[in-house]
Order: structure tokens, then sequence, then C-alpha cells
């Protein structure tokens, strides 16, 4: 029940006598005692309003003559106050009988004036009326608080209803809004007809693959169909297994009204009626992005693990290759005019040197190679290469070049640039057996035109198309993987994409391939910009003549090969050599020696000294000693300073000549 309605009272009716006479009270008490009322007595005006601020009654019996507050006054305070003012007050005298005396009394409210002696019969005739009337008032009065409390339920569960609706359409329409955005599609469908012929499916349905609810309503065999015929069967039998399982959880692949594969995650139970198999209810999650990730995850982790492989066997190899190709470079100069011998020398140095480059590129993917970055301009690389390549490519490949206006240059290696280039042209032929057009394009790349996947900054495009087969998808999501081609045995080593890959994100850039089987492939590398200009190449006909007389220089290298190899060809370059197989030992020789000219050192060795660390304290004792680095694999290690000048293993003379020719330029040409 609400706090604003009560229900009718069973209680008596009270009725005040006020009289300062105790034998005046008794009196009146005895009278009215017939009507089986309550009657409460009080002794003075003061004693009956304070009653009446705490109670209720039916009727006041007031005496007017009275010590202190007289019957007049008290009548007049107790119509004054709003809690009281409604009480019929029958005035008691026995001695104020003039019509002054009645006149104040109706003045002050009362509704009838007895004298005394009364009449008892006449007295409690009066009272029962009024009480009566007071009954009936409050009758009225419960019934128009009933009312307004029935108004005011109605009123309050009407608004309750309407909040409950309302409330009710939120919830519905934020769940209608949360199922639509989100790729996920609900379904129902007969236990034995599997997903053949499904009684529901919604709407969302659309957005993912491409059909309406009603096409598959129409074509009960529209889902089964369309399942990726690899995934069909294994399918099939997890739905057939429902009835036993209660429930499947599958992932496979469907073909899409746009003829693309997509994957879906999907999620049945069994809804039994009476006990028995009734109907199946499910949902399918498009899990195609998830998968992706998860792909390039895997694919992260199998290039991360080859590279690490490669970075581990690179030092010892390229060492071994360092030995082998320095004495059959040494070898082959010394048969050279021989006839025989020299050709089987530069057989097997041919040979050593395939091998070096089997390595290079496994580096190259790995991005653990050794780079010597410079400002580079992608045009003119372009330019160049094209000039080249056009008896590699053939006379059938139309070569078509298309370089932007104040191209920005970029910050790479130029031999891996070039490398690049010429691997993707070499593929780009292999595409096109019948002929074709390959298309290089370099532009640049501002900010309001970037692929999502490019890092912060600046790029240039060089961008490589032909107009061949195409790959199909999973041809394309393989390209980049290490040893991964479709050429016939012994056509290729399956490197080339991979170390423009491991080339151009080594370089801090980005590689994107577009291609669609029939309509030919698009190799995009995006190289970061520098404000930097081109350095020139080396001049024709310019003398590349060495001697090292008089110049000391101190080799330090742990392999006792390499370190013989490489002292060798210094001595014929007429330098004096120091050897020195640790970082600590020569440190030692660098505060020994005072005629050292340049020290020459790995930079991977034992002892707890690396190449890099060896130079800087070096360097911090001689600040002029030039440095030169040698490496077969550094991946771990940071170099002390930008642009270190760096050898990479294996190298020839005419390598090793051409680095100190720049380091000291006053031995070139003596």
């Amino acid at each position: 029940m609400s706090p604003a309605y009560s229900p009718a009272r069973t209680t008596r009716a009270t009725i005040l006598i006020v009289d300062d006479e105790a034998n005046n009270r008794y009196a009146l008490s005895q009278v009215l005692a017939e009507l089986e009322e309550t009657v409460v007595e009080a002794a003075s005006g003061e004693d009956a309003l304070r009653f009446l601020l705490r109670e209720e009654c039916a009727v006041i019996l007031l005496d007017a003559n009275m010590p202190g507050l007289d019957g007049y006054t008290t009548a007049e305070l107790i119509r004054r106050r709003e809690r009281s003012r409604h009480i019929p007050i029958i005035f008691v005298s026995a001695i104020d009988r003039d019509d002054e005396h009645i006149a104040r009394a109706y003045a002050m409210g009362a509704v009838d004036y007895v004298f005394k002696p009364v009449d008892p019969v006449i007295l409690r005739s009066k009272v029962t009326v009024l009480v009566d009337l007071y009954r009936k008032s409050a009758e009225v009065e419960r019934k128009a608080a009933l009312e307004r409390f029935l108004q005011e339920e109605n009123l309050r569960i009407r608004q309750e209803k309407l909040e409950a609706e309302r409330q009710l359409r939120q919830v519905e329409e934020r769940q209608t809004a949360i199922v639509r955005s989100l790729p996920i599609a609900l379904y129902s469908a007969d236990v034995d007809g599997g997903f053949s012929g499904p009684r529901f499916i919604s709407d969302v349905i659309a957005d993912l693959v491409g059909f309406t609810p009603n096409e598959f309503l129409n074509d009960p065999h529209l889902w089964v169909d369309r399942i990726h015929p690899d995934d069909r069967g294994r399918v099939l039998n997890e739905v057939a297994s429902i009835p036993v399982l209660g429930g499947m959880s599958t992932e496979y692949r469907w073909l899409c009204a746009d003829g693309s594969h997509r994957w879906f995650l999907d999620r049945a139970v069994l809804i039994r009626h009476e006990g028995r198999p009734f109907e199946i209810f499910g949902s399918c999650l498009d899990v195609t992005d998830r998968r992706r990730v998860e792909q390039q995850l895997i694919q992260s982790q199998k290039m991360e693990a080859v590279g690490q492989l490669t970075g581990g066997i690179a030092h010892d190899f390229n060492n071994m290759l360092t030995v082998v190709i320095g004495n059959l470079d040494s070898l082959a100069r010394a048969l050279k005019g021989t006839g025989r011998n020299f050709d089987r020398a530069q057989m097997a140095l041919t040979g050593a040197l395939s091998c070096a480059e089997l390595t290079r590129r496994m580096l190259a993917f790995a991005r653990r190679q050794p780079l010597q970055p410079s400002a580079v301009n992608l045009g003119e690389v372009s330019r160049n290469i094209t000039k080249l390549l056009g008896r590699t490519l053939g006379e059938r490949i139309v070569i078509d070049v298309l370089v932007q206006e104040d191209l920005w240059n970029v910050l790479a290696d130029p031999a891996q640039v070039e490398s690049s280039l010429i691997n993707l042209a070499v593929n780009a032929r292999d595409a096109m057996p019948e002929g074709g057009t390959l298309t290089i394009e370099a532009r640049n790349v501002g900010r309001d035109e970037r692929d999502a996947d490019l890092p912060e900054g600046e790029f240039v495009l060089l961008c490589v198309t032909d107009t061949g087969a195409g790959m199909t998808p999973e041809v394309l999501e393989r390209a980049l993987e290490p040893f991964f081609t479709t050429k016939r045995m012994g056509h290729g080593t399956g490197l080339g994409l991979s170390m423009v890959y491991g080339f151009v994100k080594q370089s801090g850039g980005h590689v994107k391939i577009i291609s669609t089987p029939g309509h030919g492939t698009s190799v995009r590398i995006y190289l970061p910009r520098t404000d930097a200009a081109p350095s020139a190449g080396a001049v024709a006909g310019e003398d590349l003549s060495l001697s090292g007389r008089d110049r000391t220089i101190l080799l330090v290298e742990d392999d006792a090969g390499v370190r013989a190899v490489t002292a060798a060809m210094l001595k014929e370059l007429q330098f004096n050599v120091i050897e020195a197989d640790n970082g600590a030992r020569a440190l030692d020789i660098v505060d020994r020696e005072s005629d050292i000219d340049l020290l020459f050192t790995d930079i991977v060795m034992p002892g707890g000294m690396n190449g890099f660390e060896l130079g800087r304290l070096a360097r911090e004792r001689r600040p002029e000693l030039p440095v030169l680095y040698a490496t077969g694999y550094s991946g771990s290690y940071a170099a002390p300073e930008k642009g270190a000048d760096m050898l990479a293993k294996p190298y020839r003379e005419a390598d090793l000549r051409s680095k100190l020719r720049g380091l000291l330029p006053s031995c070139a040409g003596a």
C-alpha cells in the first residue's frame, strides 16, 4: 500500500470533554458512556490544546467558564489551527445564558450551546449526530484518498510500463546495432538437414558473403556448395556429429559472391525438445582478418627463425669463404696466362663467389647484412639499370621508365638498390615468357597518400610492374618467403623477393605486392626520403693503384686462416702488418706502437671485446686513427658511430684496396 492511502478505521471515535470541574467531567462522561465511544477528559484549555496537537477527535464539549483560558479563548485557538479547525464544538455553560454569551460562542465557531444541567438524551442525540457526521466525512475522505491512490498507482504502473518498454526498445536497438556491427551471422537449421535448408539466417549475412537471407532460404544447397572443397568433407562430418556431441566449433573457407574466399568460425549448439534433438542454432563469425594476422605472425616468426639460423652460420661460413676466395684470387692472379690451370682456378673462384652471393642474399632477407646507406636518386638508378637490362630481358620485353620531376633522394645502400631492381626485373621477365611490358616508376609519396603500413615520414616509391601471368592468392601469400619459388628445379633460389624485402625493411622502408591472375604483378618499394645529395662516383679512368710502402696496419682477426689471407693481401700491397687475434692484445699494441696508420679489425671476436668496442677504445687513445671493420655477420652489435667504414666478408683484394684508398688517401697512386 502507498503511504498516501490508509484503510477505513475500525476504532472508536474520540469525544473530548473540557471542564475545570471534575464532577462536571464525570457527569458528562457518564451521559456519553452509552455511545460506546472513547471519551477523553481535559481539566483546562491548555490541556485540551496539548491533546489536540497529538490526537484527532470527533466532537469537543467545552465549558464556557474556566480559570486561565476560558472556553471562548480556547475555541478561538482551536479554530486557528489547521489540524483542529474542522472539529465541531458544543459549548456547555451553567451561568452564561444571555444572548451576548451565546452569540460570542457561535462567533468562536461553536455548533451548539447547551446549559447545565444538561438533558442526557438531548446531549447524547446531538453528540451522536456529530459523531455520525464525523464518520461519514471520514468515509468520504477515505474514498477520495482511495480514488487518488488508485489513480496514482495506475499512473505509476503506466509510467513504469512505458519506461520498461522504452528500456526494452533501447536494449533491442543496442543489441541490433552491436550484432550488425560485428562480422557475425546467426542461423538455425533442422537437425537432419544440417546446413541444407536453414530455417532462419540473420540479415548480417549479406554484408559478410554478398548473398541475402532469402537466397539461402530459396537455395537449400547454397551454403554447402560454396564451402571450400578442401574443407567441405571435414565440415560436413562435424555437422553430422552434432546430435551426438551436442554442438560443434570449426573454421573453414567459404566462397563469397565477389569470388574471394573468407574464413569463418562456425559454432553451433543442439536444441532439444522433450528430450529429442530438435534444431541446430549457430553463429558464423568472420575470422579472415584474424587468420591473416596469425599468418603474418607465423611468417614473421619463420623469417626470424631462419634469420637467426642464417646469422649463426654466416660468420663462420663467410670466414671460410674469405680464406677460399682470398687464396683463389691470389692463385688466379699468379696463374694468369698459364692456360688450363688458370681456367680451373678461375672456375673455382667463380663457384666460391656464387656461394658468397648466396650467403649475402640470405643475410639480406634476414635483415642482417651490413649496409652502407647513402643518398640515392631512384630515378637515376632506374635509368642506368635500364641501359643494362636490354640484353638480359630480351627483345620481347618493352621497358618503360616513368620518373617524376624533382624526385626526392632516398637513404639506402646504392648497391642493394641496384641489386633489388635487377632482381625484380628478372622476376618480371620470367612472368612474361611470351613478352610484355615492364614499367619502372619512381615518384614521391606525400603524407596524404601513404600506404597504411608505412611508418611515419616521407617516402619515394619505386614500382616495378609487369603484364605477365600474375599470382594466385595462395602464391601471393607466400611470395616473400625465403626459398619459395614457382620456377622449375634449377631455375631460381627463391631468395630474390625475400632479399628485396629484407633490404627494404632494414632500410626503414616498406614492400607491397599487388597481383591478380591474368593481370600482372606490381611490386612497390617505399624507401625513406633524405635531404642529402648523392655523392659523386669514381671518375672514369681514375688511377686505382695503391701502395702501402712505409705504412703500418694493425690487423685484428680471431680466425687464423682469415688473418693469414688478409695479411698476405696487405703485404702484396707493400703494407707493414702487425697481427693480433683478439681485442685486448690489439689494444696493448695500440698503446705500445706509435706508428700504426690504420686499424683493420673483425667485429665478432671472442674474449669479451668486439671490434666496435676495440675501435672506440683505440679512437679514444688516437682520435685521428682510421678504423676499418670487417664482418661476416654483425646483427647483434651496434656501430660506435654513424657511417662507420665496413668491409663485408668474404672480400677480395680489389675490395680491400678500394676501402684502403678511401681511408689512406696518401697511399693512392704511390
